[in-house]
């Protein structure tokens, strides 16, 4: 792969050190990473829902913590209610049955008081604090999670822009080399040594090579916007990229795969988090059979006049008020819901834990189908890397010939047809390498 690569890199760098610097930004794959993970939108929203976690514990406890009001109150009683009492309670000598109309109250009335009261015991307060903090710990592996796909999906947009790169500057050759061979055609037509249909025969293949690059040009455009895209970049701006795909590293190591465990993989732990917060949420339902337990203090002040000007002034009178209470709330028959309600999250924890056997299964199957698609794909690459050659050998052959004149134009541009869809499938198997290994990474939980 190396020998076919470095042909072009000569190339590949004569067209980056021509592009300006300022209106074009360079970035190595570990640079783009770095940029996407400070960048991207779905990395930005997880770190929000780990802050929004974080901000769960804090709301949770509260509710543990002394809850204090204080308040003030005016009341202007424009109609001050009247009420009905036998008359004899006020005038003895009132006959027996009459009745009198009283006004009880004053006009102006105010009031200030301090309420404090404090949770000492509430199973479901503790329980929620616990998950609450779990949760926090359960969002942090979404977060990681998170990174890691955008880690998987700019590797695999970077190295596409480069292979497109790679294909560019091969039909750069393959042009540069059929121009050449059609102005010496062109030559030998003149001179009579050659038909006029071996010059529109290679004009044509040259013109199918000037579309192809056309179309090449665009897919890198279309590469790079996507890259642009999962870095968190405006699609507007320009990119280059200062890798090349030489330093792409295929090796593995067999021991390492046979010794990891996929209960390491994030997917994994994910799931473990959400088995364990299932199983909270049984415990909260069961706390609430314990009874509650609540302190409350109150402590206040009242005072009323008919003179509104009277209302705070020296003459005022104050009363004082205060109270100190323990309430306990002890559950005794809901209707058997909270039975019910603890099956029904039995049942949502028993399919966690199908889905969690589920995906170990199917993360360690990940890991076998993923080194053997490395394996198929490196072996694949060799053969196309040699067919390559082997084409490009047959290619100049076959020039050579047709110059000296012993060759038809028909089997040049049979040759060069081969080689370039020799070229195609070498780049398309080198892609298709680079993303198995990138996978075979992803499931060793190297992109964590």
């Amino acid at each position: 792969m190396k020998r076919s690569i470095r042909r072009v890199n000569a190339l590949l760098l004569l067209l980056l050190t021509t592009v300006s610097v300022s209106a074009q930004e360079l970035f190595s794959l570990e640079e783009a990473i770095k940029y996407a993970l400070e960048n991207n939108e779905n990395v930005k929203i997880a770190r929000v829902n780990t802050s929004d976690a974080e901000s769960q514990v804090g709301e949770t406890r509260a509710d543990g913590l002394p809850q204090i009001n204080a308040n003030f109150g005016y009341t202007n009683n424009t109609q001050i209610p009247v009420n009905i009492v036998p008359a004899n309670t006020f005038d003895p000598t009132a006959p027996e049955g009459a009745t009198t109309a009283i006004r009880f109250g004053v006009q102006h009335q105010s009031s200030l008081g301090v309420s404090a009261s404090q949770m000492i015991w509430d199973g479901s307060f503790f329980i929620g604090l616990k998950a609450a903090k779990m949760l926090r710990e359960k969002v942090l592996i979404d977060e990681q999670k998170a990174e890691q796909d955008v880690r998987e999906q700019v590797m695999k947009a970077y190295y596409m822009v480069l292979v497109n790169q790679v294909r560019t500057e091969l039909i750069e050759i393959n042009m540069a080399t059929l121009d050449s061979t059609l102005r010496d055609t062109r030559l030998l037509y003149e001179n009579g040594f050659a038909e006029k249909i071996d010059v529109s025969r290679l004009q044509v293949q040259l013109n199918n090579l000037e579309s192809e690059m056309s179309g090449v040009e665009q897919a890198i455009l279309a590469s790079k916007n996507m890259l642009k895209l999962t870095m968190g970049m405006s699609v507007e701006s320009e990119i280059e990229l200062s890798d090349d795909l030489e330093t792409f590293d295929f090796n593995y190591s067999a021991a390492e795969i046979d010794a990891y465990t996929v209960a390491d993989r994030l997917e994994v732990q994910q799931v473990e988090y959400l088995k364990r917060l299932a199983e909270l949420d049984i415990k909260n339902v069961k706390s609430q059979y314990i009874p509650k337990v609540n302190f409350s203090a109150a402590w206040g002040r009242n005072s009323g006049t008919d003179i509104f000007g009277n209302l705070w002034n020296d003459q005022r009178q104050w009363f004082t008020s205060s109270n100190i209470g323990l309430n306990v709330s002890i559950p005794v028959f809901d209707g058997l819901r909270k039975k019910y309600t603890v099956e029904r999250k039995r049942y949502q924890l028993e399919t966690l834990n199908y889905q969690s056997s589920l995906l170990t299964n199917s993360l360690r199957q990940q890991l076998i189908d993923a080194k053997k698609a490395l394996d198929v794909n490196l072996e694949r690459l060799s053969v196309q890397e040699d067919n390559m050659e082997l084409a490009q050998e047959v290619a100049d052959v076959t020039r050579a010939k047709f110059t000296e004149g012993v060759g038809s134009n028909l089997e040049l541009i049979d040759a060069d047809q081969a080689y370039k869809v020799a070229e195609i499938n070498y780049l398309t198997a080198l892609y298709d390498a680079i993303v198995a290994k990138i996978d075979l990474d992803k499931a060793l939980g190297k992109l964590n």
